[in-house]
């Protein structure tokens, strides 16, 4: 008997044993790097982002803690992304112009987008002939730009932590990110192209993803303008600042980044009154071949056109306030900085 129960225990020992002396293997893109603030605990951490009941004896190993009675504020705990409990939230469409369509995952069939709809994870939407401005639960808009398609691919947010994790795929085209800076470190905020992924926090930077024709590689083109941010594919990786653009190409890495153009030189003044038609002029740029030009109200694009002169012709728009920008497009196809006008269209009738 007492060999019987020596046999049965030394067996309970060995499951125990198996089911606790994991390897995770986890890259750090899939990774939660939690920052542990003033009396955290294990305990606490676990009950926030993992539903797993024996959550803090696989993150005391995982994370080899000597102490788990104590956490050093700002330690760093990971959190393997595949334990986090699932937290879905909603996208809220805000800005729609021109055709722009919704694929939901819960449904086959092509939807008109419209202003105040909610997006959910894995819902497609494509801009056709028009755009869209979204805002997700940090406050954060994406603005996705004409011919351009992404996916849902991940909405997160934890609460009370108020920690978000927002993956955007970026299937075709451009879009513009405005990134919130948030004070829950934790968060996260990327673009993929099968290219590289970006990622960010507190920025304002635009990607795009092209593709010369089926089977060929896609080329990712990244420009921040304003913040701090990281481009990775597979094995290779750089971080860009303000000012700075970098290319990634499908199955050759990203490349070194470059300086993007400075803003066009105009004469006219940051806020301008002006009546139709009218032309708006600009000092060439030496090393553009060509310009972007945007005209925006409020959170709508209302088109957006490129032109190989230092030169744009408005001669049709409603009555309003708008912004114009302005920007140089280099040899390589990276867009430069934005010059920058707020228009002031007003009906002479009304004066």
């Amino acid at each position: 008997m007492d060999l019987l129960k020596r046999f049965i225990t030394l067996g309970l020992f060995a499951l125990f044993h198996v089911s606790f002396s994991f390897a995770v293997e986890e890259s750090p893109g899939q990774e939660l790097l939690y920052t542990v603030k003033k009396n955290d605990t294990v305990w606490g951490i676990c009950k926030t982002y993992v539903s797993d009941p024996l959550c803090w004896q696989k993150l005391v190993q995982y994370n080899q803690l000597k102490n788990p009675k104590y956490l050093p504020p700002k330690s760093i705990i990971r959190i393997p992304r595949s334990w986090l409990i699932d937290h879905p939230t909603t996208a809220l469409v805000i800005a729609v112009e021109g055709k722009v369509l919704v694929v939901r995952d819960s449904a086959n069939s092509e939807t008109v987008l419209a202003v105040g709809d909610l997006l959910n994870q894995q819902d497609v939407v494509k801009a056709l002939d028009g755009s869209a401005m979204i805002k997700f639960a940090d406050d954060s808009r994406l603005l996705l730009k004409s011919n351009s398609t992404i996916r849902m691919a991940s909405l997160q947010f934890y609460d009370p932590s108020q920690l978000v994790n927002t993956r955007i795929e970026l299937l075709k085209g451009r879009v513009k990110a405005q990134v919130k800076k948030i004070s829950n470190q934790n968060s996260s905020y990327q673009i993929s192209t099968p290219a590289a992924v970006a990622a960010v926090r507190g920025t304002e930077f635009r990607v795009g993803h092209a593709q010369e024709h089926d089977g060929a590689p896609v080329v990712m083109r990244t420009e921040l303008l304003t913040g701090a941010l990281d481009v990775s594919a597979d094995t290779t990786q750089q971080s860009i600042i303000a000012g700075q653009a970098v290319m990634a190409i499908e199955g050759k890495g990203v490349f070194e980044p470059v300086t993007l153009l400075s803003r066009p030189l105009m004469a006219l003044n940051k806020q301008q009154d002006f009546n139709l038609p009218f032309t708006f002029d600009w000092q060439d740029l030496p090393s553009a071949v060509s310009y972007k030009v945007t005209l925006m109200k409020k959170d709508v694009q209302i088109w957006e056109v490129e032109t190989s002169k230092a030169s744009i012709l408005i001669d049709d728009i409603p009555f309003g306030e708008y912004q114009i920008l302005i920007r140089g497009i280099d040899s390589q196809g990276f867009e430069g900085r934005n010059r920058q006008l707020n228009l002031n269209y007003s009906n002479p009738n009304n004066l």
